[in-house]
């Protein structure tokens, strides 16, 4: 309910009449608004600063899955070197002192068993 306005001339800016005072619930409306503002802005600034430390956060994790993505493909590499049979037999036989195999004196043995 608004307060009664007294009459004044043209162009004079009216306000309430005399004796009639401001009650507390405009205040308390204000107060009440500018709270919820308040706490509107604290909520949307932690909920913006949780974003962004979760986004640090995804960008780290990635970073250190691609090194490991790279670091596998490396090692991948390094065992399919390793493996190859020519590296086998030059390991043989420099480092074992293996010979290469003399067919001449290879016997197959079949199975006889029925």
């Amino acid at each position: 309910m608004q307060a009664p306005l007294r009459k004044g001339k043209k162009g004079e800016t009216l306000g309430r009449a005399n004796g009639v005072k401001r009650t507390g619930r405009s205040f308390l409306l204000g107060l009440l608004l500018f709270g919820i503002a308040a706490v509107s802005s604290l909520f949307y600034t932690w909920e913006r600063l949780t974003v962004e430390s979760q986004l640090a956060h995804n960008f780290e994790r990635e970073t250190e899955l691609e090194l490991v993505r790279n670091q596998t493909e490396l090692l991948s590499y390094e065992v399919a070197v390793l493996e190859c049979a020519p590296r086998l037999e030059t390991v043989a036989r420099r480092e074992l002192g293996m010979d290469d195999l003399n067919w001449e004196f290879v016997y197959v043995i079949e199975d006889t068993e029925e």
